[in-house]
């Protein structure tokens, strides 16, 4: 339920944020999921379909050394460089629902896999397990970061 009191927590959140006064962290194999409000299944999709396309066409053009070849190369490129850009993107996605209102960060903290932090520091509030408000009112009020 949103109340005035978790809005004005929720800026406090959005403020430090854009500050670099917090850290949100992402557990990205939880949010990698169907059923995860952030999950896009055609960015999961993308490293098979290209490794298929690459290696039908190399087969078809250069014969089926040339297809093993493109084949192994796809695996490695998937695993090193697409897996690390697609992660990023989840990651990014994450955090712009997180931020994007008082209820994509509502709905993101309840699904779990969040964690809030103060820059520099090791203590961490982790969701949903943990109460994410108490963290919020440690931080400066909302209305001294828009004079």
């Amino acid at each position: 339920m949103e109340n005035a009191d978790d809005i004005e927590l929720f800026k406090r959140l959005w403020y430090a944020k854009r500050d670099d006064k917090i850290d949100i962290g992402i557990d990205l194999r939880h949010f990698n999921k169907p059923g995860s409000p952030t999950f896009d299944r055609r960015d999961n999709a993308l490293p098979i379909v290209a490794t298929g396309c690459c290696t039908a066409s190399a087969w078809m053009l250069g014969g089926w050394i040339l297809g093993l070849a493109v084949f192994a190369s796809c695996v490695i490129l998937s695993l090193t460089t697409m897996n690390v850009w697609l992660m990023h993107r989840l990651r990014e996605r994450t955090v712009d629902r997180a931020l994007s209102g008082y209820e994509g960060w509502d709905e993101v903290w309840r699904y779990g896999g969040v964690s809030l932090r103060r820059t520099g520091q090791e203590l961490e509030t982790t969701g949903p397990a943990q109460d994410w408000r108490p963290f919020a009112r440690s931080l400066p009020m909302a209305a001294r970061y828009e004079e």
